[in-house]
Order: structure tokens, then C-alpha cells, then sequence
């Protein structure tokens, strides 16, 4: 026996044992896979697969309208707290709007009420409320005003020459006065503009006219602006007396026109008449209407008539210019302060006084001197205290005056007004 089958003889003998034991176990043999099971199989994986895909499908379709639910709920919470705050902003506005309404409405009331007492207070009374000269002053100046109206005015409107020119004059009057400014020299070249104006007048019919549009514009500039601003009355009246020299005829034209507007220029205080009717006595006494038809407050009226009160009182005041007199000097200021003193006061009265004073007082004291003086005692001494009635006006100007007095009696001066003092340039 060779060595390799001394060394295979063992395996061989090992193998066939191991044959043998295994031919002895019955154990049963797997059948063998077809081809239909193995389709079977892969089919029913795939099948699995499939449902596993669809389902996740069907999650993140779900996930995602459930995330777009919740997005499109929180935008609607915010949609309605927006809502929410536009309409509690709109119901604040409404209401702010109502109760401004409202306030309107009851300062309306109160205007009303105050402009009816007013007119109460100006029935006829037994003691004198004008001095017969002033009296004769005003109806000197009304009846003037009348033949303006109904005998000249017809004459320009019937002419469409006369009519056309003064429209177009009367542009240029109101552009300059509406544009002064406290200068000499600006003063100076509104006066002169206007007298070219004047003189340019084809008739003298067309040049009274035209006058009377210049006394027209001062008055309605004063009643507008130096209202608010009394400094601004001093280049309104320089001009006006630099026209006045050249055109002494505007004085009258001045005066016809603040008679009409503000009687307390004579000074008048306007009385109801017996069977006079309500519109007939306001327009008389200068009140106006508003746009709603109601009466202009008593604190708008009095703006008003102190606007173009300080008008006359700049004029009057103003010293020679260029070596010519005023035409309107102080005289007409001092009968002025001392008629309205011998008048029984009214609520409007201290202001009245008190503007005039501002205004013109430093030169009535230094041409008047102690006379002046002696009328300022009397206004402090009796004539305040006389003055009756609570409304606001007239406390507010017994105050005020009472002060500008003791100031005036403390310093020996009257307070100068702003603007006094015109510029050089």
C-alpha cells in the first residue's frame, strides 16, 4: 500500500460512515420552488411595497393639509384680530367724531345763545347810548354810503367801459394792500401804485368809485388780518394817508365804509328798535352769519370790530409824512376816547378802549399830556367798575384794561404797540 493510500483509506472510511448515518434519518426534504411561487412571493413584496408607499403618500398628503389647516387658521387669527382692531379704530373714530359733533353743536348752542343775549341787551333804553353830535356823524356817513349804492354804483354798472375798468383797478388795489409790509419804502410804492390808479380815472364819477373800492379794501384787509395781528393796522393807515394827501376824499370814503362795518368807530352802540326786525339789527350793528346761518359768536364779533377799530386809530395817530399833514389827525381820536367814556359801557367796551389805547395811546399822551392823563384816571377810577354783565368778554376786558392801566400808572408810559414804528426799508 502506497503512502497516498495509506492517507485516503481513513477519508474514504469517514465518508462512507458518514453516508450511512445520514441514509438512517428521515427527515423530510423541502419540494423544490417553482417558478409560479417565486412570482407569488415577488408580487405579494411588491404588493407591500406598494401599500407602504401609499401610505406614506397618503400620511404626508395628510400631514400637509393638516399643516396648511393650521397655516390658513393662524391667518385667519390674524386676518380677525386685525379686523377686530380696524373696526374698535373705526367705533373710536365714530365716536371721537360724534362727541366732536356734539361739542360742536353745544359751542354752536352757546355762540347762538351769547349773540341772542347780546341782542337782547341792545333794546332801547332810556339813557342816551350815543352823544347827538356822533349820532349826526353816523347818519352824516350813512346817508353818504346810500348815495354810494343808489346813485353812483347804477351809474358805473350801466357803462361796461366804467365797469370794465374799475373791475380791473380794483384787482390791482386789492393785490397791493393785501401785500403791505411794515416798510417805508414798500409803503411808499403801494400808495403810489394806488395813486396812479386813481389818477388814471377817465371821469370823476369812475375816481370816486375807485375810492371807495381803496377805503373798501383797507377796511376788509383790517377787518381780516389786523384782527389777529393789530401791528399790521400801522401800514394799512400810513398808506392810507399817503393817498389821503393826494386824495382828501378818501377820508370820508375810510369812514363811510368802517361806519357800515363797525359803528363803534363814531362810536355808536347799535340799539334794537321798536318793530325793527332781528337780520335789520345785526346787519346795523355789524354782526354776520356764519355758514350755517347762526350768528357769529360775541368773541368773533368783537375780533372783528377790534380789527377795524385799530384801523382808525393807527390813522389817527400817524404823524406828518414827507412833510405834509394827516388829513385825519389825532383830534379825531382824542373826541373819540372822550365820547365813549361818557358812555354808559357795554361787555365789548374795555376792549374796545383797551385796543384804541394800544394802539394810539403813546401819541395821544404826548400831545395830550395830562388832559390824557386825566381821562386814563377816570377809565380806571369809575368807568371799569361800571361796566356790567359776566359774560367772558366782558370780565376778560375789564381785566385785561385794569391791567394795562396799572402798567401805564406804574411806569408813566402807555405799553407801545408792535409795529408802531415803521421800518426805514
Amino acid at each position: 500500500m502506497s503512502a497516498c493510500q495509506a492517507y485516503a483509506h481513513p477519508i474514504q472510511r469517514e465518508l462512507e460512515e458518514t453516508r450511512l448515518f445520514l441514509s438512517k434519518l428521515s427527515v423530510d426534504k423541502p419540494a423544490p420552488l417553482i417558478k409560479s411561487d417565486v412570482d407569488e412571493n415577488v408580487a405579494d413584496t411588491l404588493a407591500k411595497v406598494e401599500q407602504m408607499r401609499h401610505d406614506f403618500e397618503n400620511q404626508r398628503e395628510q400631514k400637509k393639509k393638516a399643516d396648511e389647516a393650521e397655516k390658513a387658521e393662524a391667518v385667519k387669527k390674524v386676518e380677525d384680530a386685525k379686523q377686530a382692531e380696524e373696526t374698535k379704530k373705526a367705533e373710536a373714530t365714530k365716536k371721537a367724531a360724534e362727541e366732536a359733533k356734539q361739542a360742536e353743536e353745544a359751542e354752536k348752542a352757546k355762540q347762538a345763545e351769547e349773540a341772542k343775549q347780546a341782542i337782547e341787551q341792545s333794546k332801547p333804553i332810556e339813557t342816551p347810548t350815543t352823544s347827538e353830535q356822533a349820532v349826526l356823524l353816523a347818519k352824516r356817513y350813512r346817508d353818504m354810503y346810500s348815495e354810494l349804492m343808489n346813485d353812483l354804483a347804477p351809474k358805473i354798472r350801466a357803462d361796461p367801459q366804467k365797469r370794465a375798468h374799475c373791475f380791473k383797478q380794483r384787482g390791482l388795489v386789492t393785490r397791493g394792500v393785501g401785500q403791505l409790509k411794515d416798510s417805508w419804502e414798500f409803503i411808499g410804492r403801494t400808495a403810489d401804485s394806488i395813486k396812479s390808479i386813481l389818477s388814471a380815472s377817465a371821469s370823476a364819477d369812475v375816481q370816486d368809485w375807485m375810492l371807495n373800492l381803496v377805503a373798501k379794501s383797507l377796511v376788509k384787509q383790517a377787518e381780516r388780518e389786523v384782527s389777529v395781528a393789530p401791528h399790521a393796522a400801522y401800514p394799512l393807515a400810513a398808506t392810507a394817508v399817503l393817498v389821503m394827501q393826494a386824495y382828501p376824499k378818501l377820508s370820508d370814503m375810510l369812514m363811510i365804509r368802517l361806519v357800515k362795518k363797525c359803528p363803534f368807530v363814531v362810536p355808536q352802540y347799535m340799539a334794537k328798535q321798536p318793530g325793527q326786525n332781528t337780520d335789520d339789527f345785526i346787519k346795523a350793528a355789524g354782526y354776520r352769519r356764519n355758514d350755517d346761518g347762526d350768528i357769529e359768536s360775541e368773541g368773533i364779533y368783537a375780533e372783528r370790530m377790534t380789527g377795524m377799530l385799530a384801523l382808525f386809530a393807527a390813522i389817527v395817530q400817524m404823524p406828518d409824512i414827507g412833510g405834509q399833514p394827516n388829513p385825519f389827525p389825532v383830534h379825531h381820536g382824542w373826541t373819540w376816547l372822550a365820547r365813549i367814556i361818557n358812555m354808559p359801557p357795554r361787555a365789548i367796551s374795555p376792549l374796545l378802549v383797551q385796543t384804541f389805547l394800544s394802539v394810539a395811546g403813546p401819541t395821544m399822551l404826548g400831545v395830550y399830556g395830562r388832559q390824557m392823563d386825566k381821562l386814563i384816571s377816570v377809565l380806571a377810577t369809575t368807568w371799569i367798575a361800571s361796566v356790567a354783565g359776566s359774560s367772558p368778554l366782558a370780565v376778560a376786558g375789564k381785566s385785561n384794561l385794569t391791567t394795562f392801566i396799572n402798567e401805564y400808572r406804574s411806569s408813566g408810559s402807555i405799553r407801545e404797540c408792535k409795529g408802531r414804528v415803521i421800518k426805514t426799508r
